[in-house]
């Protein structure tokens, strides 16, 4: 009689213990509302020495994949991870989502269409569309602008917890750009407030004499701002008797993006106490 095949168990698949770990400290920290971990929770998550889960942290802080937050003790998730995922061949994300209906909002209001992100104090420009009769804006894709003289940066600071924008606003240089820059905290503190109230934010010649802008946030179910959507142009087109309307095309726009990435319930505002 012929003997039969012994069946061996299936070998686990084949891992790396320590990039195996990395991977689970970057979808730990991503999972977090707050989007940041202290080295304590991070090894307690990972059943990890404190040692252990240091040294892997400081392996991906230094190739941008984490980044410490700017009081250096919290990580969050690196903008580098954002780079990656774009080469991953133009994997779906808010690029992608964002672009019909930055095309719509373009051919619409006939000025630039900028979408950023935050990166500490700074605007990152990461798409744009341009009207045909637009204004050729100086910014491009990978650029950066001040937090706190941009419509972009001032719609993502409205929508952020206030601790995290003192820690933005104390590493910024509030630099006058033109007559019309805010450069005092207390003041754009105050401007933050009537941003929230109405919704939207708006560059009045605060970056750039003779450009105006008009940017609402992108909010996650957190109700927390994850990036922004601008509309730019000269002030002769972009007068303030159209910020109110162009206002509420900038908001409608945030917000259906907003639920496309996975927003659920429409933007509320954030009310803070005066």
């Amino acid at each position: 009689m012929m003997k039969r095949a012994v069946k061996r168990p299936k070998k686990p698949p084949y891992k790396v213990q320590v990039l195996d770990r990395a991977i689970n400290i970057l979808e730990f920290i991503g999972k977090q509302s707050s989007g940041e971990a202290g080295l304590p929770e991070l090894s307690a998550a990972m059943k990890l020495h404190k040692t252990t889960t240091h040294r892997i942290a400081h392996v991906l802080e230094s190739r941008g994949l984490l980044r410490r937050g700017l009081d250096s003790n919290r990580y969050r998730l690196g903008l580098h991870l954002y780079d990656l995922g774009c080469q991953a061949l133009d994997h779906v994300n808010i690029r992608d989502e964002a672009r019909p209906l930055m095309t719509r909002v373009a051919f619409d209001v006939g000025e630039t269409v900028h979408l950023a992100l935050l990166d500490r104090a700074e605007v990152l420009y990461i798409e744009r569309i341009e009207a045909q009769r637009s204004l050729t804006m100086g910014s491009k894709l990978g650029a950066r602008n001040p937090v706190y003289c941009t419509a972009l940066g001032k719609a993502m600071l409205a929508y952020l917890p206030e601790n995290e924008v003192d820690q933005i606003l104390a590493a910024s240089r509030m630099e006058a750009r033109t007559r019309n820059t805010i450069t005092n905290v207390l003041a754009l503190k105050r401007e933050l407030e009537r941003i929230r109230d109405r919704e939207f934010a708006i560059d009045d010649e605060e970056i750039e004499d003779g450009v105006r802008c008009i940017a609402a946030p992108i909010l996650n179910a957190n109700n927390r701002a994850v990036a922004a959507l601008s509309v730019s142009g000269p002030s002769s087109r972009i007068t303030p008797d159209r910020f109110q309307l162009i206002g509420k095309t900038m908001l409608k726009t945030a917000q259906e993006l907003s639920t496309r990435i996975g927003r659920q319930a429409p933007v509320v505002p954030v009310k803070r106490k005066r």
